[in-house]
């Protein structure tokens, strides 16, 4: 379910990119595989709605708090940007951090592809790598911007 993305040398911790959890897989499998991972801190870069939509049990567990790690919400709209960037940069700068601590860091949106892609290369950018570089080490971990507009943020970040 995890696939992992290539970091810089000088960066201990590990970055998984994901579909949402209980989505494609039951909960319960996802979480073994994030304690298994030794996951700390989870992106979701979904809306709320969209987790109640697509996995009820996992809207479950982020609202009653019982999920094993630290839980941050980056809601992007799908084939959008982020309606808040500066929440988002702050976002991306705790998974930075958390990386550079040498903890585990898991993206997800829906699929785990544009919204999850997006970000994945604003991290990676964050850690140091130009663009191009940070775009290739996404599309080896099966995702990738979807729009031009996602194309730009990370362009921009």
């Amino acid at each position: 379910m995890m696939r992992g993305v290539a970091l810089p040398p000088d960066v201990p911790g590990r970055l998984w990119l994901s579909a949402m959890p209980g989505r494609f897989e039951p909960l319960r499998r996802f979480l073994a595989e994030a304690r298994e991972r030794k996951v700390a801190l989870v992106l979701c870069l979904a809306p709320v709605e969209e987790l109640a939509a697509l996995s009820p049990a996992y809207r479950t567990a982020v609202t009653q708090g019982t999920l094993p790690f630290r839980w941050l919400n980056l809601p992007m709209r799908n084939f959008g940007l982020p309606p808040d960037l500066p929440d988002f940069h702050d976002g991306i700068a705790q998974a930075t951090q958390a990386l550079r601590a040498g903890d585990a860091v898991l993206l997800h949106c829906a699929a785990g592809l544009g919204r999850t892609g997006s970000a994945a290369a604003c991290v990676l950018k964050s850690l140091g790598l130009p663009t191009e570089q940070a775009l290739q080490r996404v599309r080896e971990a099966g995702s990738n911007p979807q729009t031009a507009q996602q194309t730009g943020l990370v362009e921009r970040f």
